[in-house]
């Protein structure tokens, strides 16, 4: 009797599994798996905590309050460039001289415009320019004139540095607010002095000489 083929359709046929090609045979696929895609965050950039502000500004100008002070002013430059001139004719040395001179004494010959900000304070003027911070300076000191915002004297360091001389108007309108602006950012002397009581040798021969000695007594301990 002939024997039934197996591709019949009955019901009993087991049924057909599916043959794919390995993973590593297979060209582009029609469907692409989506991949996750790194962010990378953007850095942050921090903002200084506090800007700084102009509280007061105020201009000065020194050259017409002292007129006999103010002649001899301009008689020394006037006779120093006459003398360089007469030592060396050279215009380029001549025109070095009167800068570096004009520079020094800016402050008494041009007007001057002060501030005073939250975080510094100081001055520009024609030819010169300084302004610092506040934590640059160590207390005050107060002249009938303005007000000197000092350094540490008490150390060689402090001694070395120039302050720096806020002028009041001429007829001291504005002395209470600036001794107000400058008393809530330093102390007076002696309670400056109070408060730190660590730095009395800061800064000098001294106290390099005393820490070089203490450095020697400590190692000849442990020896």
């Amino acid at each position: 009797m002939p024997r039934e083929s197996n591709q019949s359709g009955g019901g009993g046929s087991a049924p057909k599994k599916s043959v794919s090609r390995p993973s590593y045979l297979g060209g582009s696929r029609s469907q692409t798996q989506s991949l996750p895609v790194e962010t990378k965050a953007e850095p942050v950039v921090s903002k200084p905590a506090s800007e700084d502000k102009a509280l007061y500004e105020w201009k000065i100008w020194l050259f017409p309050r002292r007129p006999m002070v103010s002649a001899i002013v301009v008689l020394v430059v006037l006779g120093s460039l006459a003398l360089a001139y007469w030592t060396y004719p050279e215009p380029l040395f001549i025109a070095i001289i009167a800068l570096i001179l004009l520079n020094r004494l800016a402050l008494y010959l041009f007007p001057v415009k002060y501030t005073i900000g939250e975080v510094t304070v100081g001055y520009e003027t024609l030819l010169a320019r300084d302004k610092r911070t506040w934590d640059k300076f160590f207390t005050y000191y107060q002249f009938p004139d303005g007000v000197l915002l000092a350094h540490d004297t008490r150390g060689l360091r402090g001694r070395l540095k120039e302050g720096l001389f806020l002028y009041y108007n001429r007829d001291l309108s504005n002395k209470e607010q600036i001794l107000d602006l400058v008393k809530a950012r330093l102390k007076p002397p002696k309670e400056a002095t109070r408060d730190d009581q660590s730095s009395p040798s800061k800064g000098g021969i001294l106290s390099a000489w005393r820490r070089v000695r203490r450095a020697k007594q400590s190692r000849e301990r442990e020896e």
